[in-house]
């Protein structure tokens, strides 16, 4: 596993220009840190009558509290060093907007971790309402009733295996098929306006692909006000402003080796340079697909691209 990026000196690379801003405060990391100091501060509780309330409060209760402080301090001190880091490398976001890496991961199993148990409560959920709808229809002899019923429920069924069940199910086998996928990158950043090649790892799983669709996009994000008074509500605007395609042969995943896939960043100013944060944020996504036997493979990776002035600036490794 490579290691984080280590910070480079400000002589060592060129000026860049770029709308990126630190991630937010992470209030929860700070409400359970601070939170039992305060609370022990308000009630007069020395260390030791800290600890006897631990006690009295279960075995369960406190293991779970102990993790979740930890987490929160492993929160706070991460944004602490990123902070750190924007001040003493203010045009090197790519330092401490994220920790970026020069072998990336796809985050499928992440998506995949937060979609099986919203599948998996909807599905209950709509078991449940589908038995006790259909039972109070039957139970008083309403079988014309209770089968229009049935007609709309089914196409609500319909929309939920297609937006949420299907998905789920299909990235499930294609992760269990190919595996997590890594792509190597030449270093970090990558910056406009220049040509690089990054490398598909071989994974077992990919032996079968005859090519390999790679689509670089530039994507922009914000959200936007809707409706007014009782209605209004905030929408997630996503707008693709820069898309190129092209299809390579998978001949060296086939031999078992890694995929060499050519990038042709194009050029741009400040405002197309890699801003996760910002109110109009801007990534650079890397999505590859290709039809296999089976389950198709459909991964994306988003990329480290900046906008330097003045040359070419150092890579971070």
């Amino acid at each position: 596993m490579n290691p984080p990026l280590s910070a480079t000196s400000r002589e060592a690379s060129a000026s860049v220009l770029t709308e990126a801003r630190l991630a937010p405060f992470p209030r929860w990391a700070g409400a359970a840190v601070f939170s039992p100091l305060v609370a022990s501060y308000s009630l007069g509780l020395d260390a030791g009558s800290f600890v006897q309330l631990l006690h009295g409060t279960g075995a369960p209760f406190v293991v779970v509290g102990a993790l979740v402080f930890l987490c929160a301090l492993f929160s706070l001190s991460r944004w602490g060093l990123r902070f750190m880091l924007s001040k003493k490398h203010p045009h090197e976001p790519w330092l401490w907007e994220q920790t970026w890496r020069r072998e990336l991961r796809d985050q499928q199993w992440v998506r995949l971790l937060v979609a099986w148990p919203i599948l998996l409560f909807l599905v209950a959920f709509i078991a449940a309402l589908h038995w006790m709808l259909y039972k109070e229809a039957f139970r008083q002899g309403h079988v014309l009733p209770g089968a229009l019923l049935g007609l709309v429920l089914l196409v609500f069924d319909a929309t939920i295996f297609m937006n949420v069940l299907r998905p789920t199910v299909l990235g499930t086998l294609a992760l269990l098929r190919c595996g997590r996928m890594r792509l190597h990158l030449p270093g970090v950043p990558l910056e406009l306006g220049t040509h690089c090649q990054v490398h598909l790892e071989a994974q077992p799983g990919l032996t079968h692909l005859s090519d390999v669709k790679v689509e670089l996009r530039r994507v922009r994000e914000w959200e936007e006000t809707m409706g007014s008074g009782d209605d209004q509500g905030i929408q997630l605007v996503t707008h693709i402003e820069h898309s190129h395609a092209y299809t390579v042969d998978a001949a060296a995943l086939r031999e078992g080796r890694d995929l060499a896939l050519a990038l042709k960043l194009p050029e741009g100013g400040p405002e197309h340079s890699t801003a996760l944060h910002a109110t109009r944020r801007c990534h650079w996504e890397l999505k590859l697909s290709s039809e296999v036997p089976g389950v198709d493979l459909d991964i994306t990776f988003v990329l480290p691209v900046y906008y330097a002035v003045g040359g070419h600036p150092a890579l971070a490794s």
